[in-house]
């Protein structure tokens, strides 16, 4: 070999073995922009989006705190039954009814009443022993829920037992069931159509609340979820039908709760925004009437007059729409924020009062009526 092939070959060998050597640099320089990159995103990202929206949500939570807004709150009433059991039970068309029999029930250990359902399930409107005669007298039957029912009182107190003492002449029916909606009243009315009874009148007592009661709908299932002792339930859901006016399902009580509800005031107003949302996407109010649209007709064709009684002032702008259409209504709320209308502190619900006024503005017009 001569020189100039030696230094060749040495040259070679050279290059062989430093341009590996620079490939491995430029590996590692990319490798060290790639990571100043990443790091350089991720700072940018962390700054300007997360941080503010961090910033914003705290500031929202902060800022609803203020103004009174609270996280989830379950209440717990305690509710102590005598005989012990349950005071409801099931029903494949209305979801549930109230359970035969004599009960004591006591509220948060300090506060009880007395109640008496008879056999078909209503509460008594006069003496339990009195029932054993049989009444040839003219009905008036009155659906609600438990503002009719009368919960927190007892049975001499709610406004139908008085409303049967004003009207001796007539057998007051009281059709009334915790929790109920329209929709319930509707199908009660069939129920006891169907057993050959018909009332001279019939008494709708509507509050404005029973309008997300009527369309089942996710406020309504957070309420019902927090005091449902029947386990899987089952409750009729109403949505409006071009063809019929509105249509019912019975649709099973589930309600899952949003992550953070009970630890953050944001995300319970979100929840409660949404359902606020739900309930005039459904158009609940427009499903009510409806329902007693449908309710009146019925009534007319039994020969029967149908009354829409006002039982909260949520009810106004009904009674206001029903009387445009002809059908007779009767505003007998009262106000619940006054101390002595109400039950507090042991229970919200109307007082002994106030179920008096109940029955003085309702008798009124059912005697205007005749």
């Amino acid at each position: 070999m001569n020189r100039e092939d030696a230094k060749d070959a040495k040259e070679e060998k050279e290059e062989d073995i430093v341009l590996p050597s620079r490939s491995l640099c430029l590996r590692g320089s990319f490798k060290s922009m790639n990571k100043n990159i990443a790091k350089n995103l991720a700072f940018r990202l962390i700054t300007y989006l997360i941080f503010p929206i961090l910033l914003s949500v705290g500031s929202a939570e902060l800022v609803l705190r203020v103004a009174g807004y609270k996280p989830l709150q379950i209440e717990n009433v305690d509710v102590a039954i005598q005989p012990k059991g349950n005071f409801f039970t099931k029903d494949s068309e209305l979801g549930y009814k109230h359970l035969p029999g004599k009960f004591q029930v006591t509220l948060n250990g300090n506060y009880s009443f007395n109640a008496t359902h008879l056999n078909n399930s209503l509460r008594i409107t006069h003496p339990l022993n009195t029932y054993n005669l049989q009444s040839k007298k003219p009905e008036i039957w009155i659906f609600g829920c438990s503002f009719t029912y009368g919960w927190s009182l007892n049975d001499r107190e709610t406004y139908a037992w008085l409303l049967q003492e004003r009207l001796p002449q007539y057998e007051i029916v009281n059709f009334g069931v915790n929790g109920y909606g329209t929709i319930h009243s509707l199908i009660q009315f069939k129920q006891a159509l169907k057993q050959g009874n018909k009332p001279k009148v019939v008494v709708i007592s509507y509050a404005g609340f029973h309008d997300r009661r009527n369309t089942f709908s996710r406020a309504r299932r957070k309420q019902m979820a927090t005091w449902n002792k029947l386990g899987i339930l089952f409750q009729p859901d109403a949505r409006l039908n071009k063809q019929e006016g509105f249509s019912y399902n019975m649709v099973k009580l589930e309600y899952q709760e949003l992550p953070l509800m009970r630890v953050s005031a944001l995300v319970n107003f979100l929840e409660v925004s949404y359902n606020q949302f739900e309930e005039e996407f459904y158009r609940s109010h427009e499903v009510s009437k409806a329902i007693i649209v449908e309710f009146n007709r019925l009534a007319e064709a039994n020969g029967v007059k149908l009354v829409v009684a006002g039982i909260n002032p949520g009810s106004a702008k009904m009674l206001a729409e029903l009387n445009r259409d002809g059908i007779a209504t009767v505003d007998i709320s009262v106000d619940l924020k006054v101390p002595a209308n109400n039950n507090l502190p042991h229970d919200l619900h109307p007082s002994a009062i106030a179920n008096r006024q109940y029955a003085q503005k309702l008798e009124g017009f059912l005697q205007n009526l005749e």
